[in-house]
């Protein structure tokens, strides 16, 4: 299809360096300016999640934007979808259309939640026991594969133009890299970046081993549907945050080779090896992990 040959020289040549260059800086940034303080090798641990990510990459590069620019191209010529059905003009449908992408993928994310299948593949990314930029990488092939099927029915069914939809998707990985990374940002500035996007703080909370934390702010690039769905946490100290997911709390065992088989795995209970369950109550907000004599305090 002709319009393919012209969307991915875009993609690659403009969108993948300025994103490239946004994830070198947030990497060497979060060096300096840390939020959380890191368990782990960092170095390791980015060694592991770039591996998990290389199959991912080829799925996002050979299948994903194909079949996002097709849906989107199929959609526009059609006139098929919400945003042509409405018959706003082409501003109104650009600004709608981003808006749904971006809700739409509010709702991809709970249901990694909360189907179990999904969920399986989901908590590789979750799995990870520190949080930085990589981490945003860290998606099991089989989930990048299964969100080729929603993502594009999601654009034919918004009716999002092509060009739209890759614009979208820089946003949207950009806003990844930036929410997984673990830069600390003046508190007051955060929290205007808050109003209209979702922050390394916000997103933090969301890799809790605290179950409520864990199913709660599943934005990608807007805070709004979490707010709207009462899903939105804020005000918890960044160092009382315990990342990861309780059943894998041993770092040694997440080996690249494990991560790729963790999907065949049962779905393990929500409790931490010794069989306790992590709660924050309203007094005491730290978590004390097994054989820890206290939790870290939060010096803001």
């Amino acid at each position: 299809m002709p319009k393919l040959r012209f969307y991915f020289p875009w993609f690659d040549r403009k969108a993948f360096p300025v994103l490239a260059g946004l994830v070198a800086g947030l990497y060497l940034l979060e060096e300096v300016l840390v939020l959380r303080e890191q368990h782990q090798s960092k170095v390791r641990r980015s060694v592991i999640n770039t591996a998990v990510a290389a199959s991912g990459f080829a799925v996002v590069r050979a299948a994903l934007l194909p079949v996002m620019i097709w849906a989107g191209t199929v959609a526009s010529r059609r006139r098929f979808g919400l945003v042509h059905w409405l018959g706003l003009p082409r501003p109104a449908r650009y600004v709608l259309g981003f808006l749904l992408l971006d809700y739409t993928n509010y709702f991809w994310h709970v249901l990694t939640h909360n189907v179990p299948l999904l969920f399986r593949l989901h908590r590789v990314h979750h799995s990870d026991m520190d949080m930085d930029v990589t981490t945003g990488f860290r998606f099991h092939l089989g989930e990048q594969v299964f969100s080729i099927l929603y993502r594009g029915g999601m654009i034919a069914l918004i009716g999002a133009d092509p060009r739209l939809v890759l614009e979208y998707e820089a946003v949207f990985e950009g806003c990844t890299a930036f929410h997984h990374s673990n830069v600390r940002l003046p508190k007051r500035v955060e929290k205007m970046l808050a109003l209209g996007l979702i922050t390394p703080r916000a997103h933090g909370i969301h890799h809790s081993i605290v179950e409520e934390e864990f199913n709660s702010n599943f934005g990608v690039v807007f805070p709004f549907w979490d707010r709207l769905h009462g899903t939105h946490r804020w005000e918890l100290p960044q160092q009382q945050v315990v990342i990861g997911m309780p059943a894998y709390r041993d770092a040694r065992s997440l080996t690249v080779s494990r991560l790729h088989t963790m999907p065949w795995e049962p779905i393990r209970p929500w409790a931490l090896p010794d069989g306790s369950v992590p709660r924050r109550g309203a007094a005491d907000r730290t978590i004390v992990e097994p054989g820890d004599s206290q939790s870290a305090s939060e010096g803001e």
